[in-house]
């Protein structure tokens, strides 16, 4: 699977968005290809890494074929896992 991988601007994070991605990374990579996310690319699935619950990222221009998914702080990354397992 291609996973899009878009930051937010990193504003007002309230938890650590690069620990959270390489934790992923680690547990997941073998199965799943990442990349940053670029305009023009569909992905399988999209990941916009929010550093808060305003989720104000700019991803409309992203593209992904199963869906978009909205990580807005530590609590999100047992749905994510079972979402991209």
């Amino acid at each position: 699977m291609k996973i899009g991988i878009k930051y937010c601007g990193g504003c007002n994070p309230r938890y650590d968005r690069g620990a959270f991605f390489s934790r992923l990374k680690k547990e997941i990579e073998e199965k799943h290809e990442f990349e940053t996310a670029v305009k023009g690319t569909v992905y399988d699935m999209v990941l916009v890494l929010c550093g808060c619950t305003s989720c104000c990222a700019d991803h409309s221009e992203l593209e992904a074929k199963e869906e978009k998914i909205l990580i807005t702080g530590e609590e999100d990354y047992g749905t994510l896992l079972r979402k991209i397992g």
